[in-house]
């Protein structure tokens, strides 16, 4: 009976090894590491589980979240997901886990990410304790101003970030710049970047935008600044965009132009014209669109100055009219480009 429970255990204690062997085969999946951290408006945290040790044959596991002082539904959103692998494939697979900010708690809270039902790989680190770290204390951060304006002969502008409403632990935001009518390399020098603060800092902090008047240019021009993917801290409700005005260096620059015309003598229909009250002048853009008028209530004028006319071509012409405020037939259309 002795020789029959040692031949047993023998057998056994083949199938233990047996089985041993498969596994290390197949590799293991682990969590990356034993405990994983996030600010609470980070938005997704990519947990990453890897497989090691050998990529032979097919291989899953689960990756869930478990609650802790963090709840699924507020803190964050629960997670059940199915990790695979082909045969041979070693790449990191990861498990998304969306946190929330839409309710700001102060310290830390916590919950688990565990792995489970392994298929085809032994299972290593099974279990994270994940830190969700609150941003209510942290404050708010947001540009100083909706709106900047400055010359183009400045050199540049300096755009101001505030941070209020607490300064608890370290925050950043980045900033961008973006085109409008006023252009990048031309007008002004595209500026990205990020700002910080430490913990129990809330002094305002800056960033610089150069501004070029290498092209002088009249009137305004503008250009857009924002803030964004703020960290450790929220956006402020307002203030996250702002408008540069740059005043343009060159003055603005008019034209005049100088009609005439020849008074008309006879009517339409032949007999001598003893009625003519003055001439209406017609301009515009374009020859189709004469839509500016000015009246010369004088029926001797035979000319006259139009100022202040922008840059670009203008098209002219004019009719005569009676005492009856009726028309004649409009003259021949004229231009020039100032």
């Amino acid at each position: 009976m002795s020789l029959s429970l040692i031949s047993l255990a023998l057998i056994f204690f083949g199938a233990t090894l047996s089985g041993a062997s498969a596994a290390n085969a197949a590799g293991t999946v682990s969590l990356r590491g034993s405990a994983d951290a996030a600010p609470q408006n980070l938005g997704i945290k990519s947990v990453g589980v890897v497989r090691t040790g050998s990529s032979s044959g097919a291989a899953s596991v689960v990756c869930r979240t478990v609650d802790g002082t963090a709840k699924a539904g507020s803190d964050y959103t629960a997670v059940y997901h199915v990790l695979k692998w082909a045969s041979g494939d070693m790449t990191e697979k990861y498990c998304p886990v969306a946190l929330s900010d839409a309710q700001p708690f102060s310290g830390s809270k916590t919950f688990a990410i565990k792995l489970s039902a392994a298929s085809g790989a032994a299972l290593g680190i099974s279990s994270s304790t994940f830190t969700i770290y609150g941003n209510a204390t942290a404050g708010h951060v947001a540009l100083s101003a909706p709106t900047y304006t400055v010359a183009q002969n400045a050199g540049s502008v300096t755009v101001t970030v505030d941070r209020t409403g607490g300064s608890s632990g370290w925050a950043a935001v980045a900033y961008a710049t973006a085109n409008g009518t006023a252009v990048a390399g031309s007008d002004y020098t595209s500026e990205r970047g990020v700002l910080t603060w430490a913990a129990g800092d809330a002094a305002p902090k800056s960033f610089t935008i150069p501004i070029s008047n290498a092209k002088p240019f009249a009137g305004k021009k503008t250009l857009a600044v924002a803030i964004a993917s703020a960290i450790d801290a929220r956006l402020g409700s307002t203030n996250t965009s702002a408008i540069v005005t740059i005043n343009g260096d060159a003055a603005a620059t008019t034209g005049t132009a100088t009609l005439s015309w020849t008074a008309p003598t006879l009517d339409t229909n032949g007999s001598p014209l003893t009625n003519l009250a003055g001439y209406n002048l017609y301009y515009g853009k374009t020859s189709t669109t004469m839509t500016n008028i000015i009246a010369v209530n004088n029926p001797a004028s035979g000319s006259y100055i139009i100022r202040n006319l922008a840059p670009g071509t203008w098209y002219f012409a004019v009719v005569a009219y009676n005492t009856q405020a009726v028309e004649s037939p409009i003259s021949n259309v004229v231009s020039t480009t100032m």
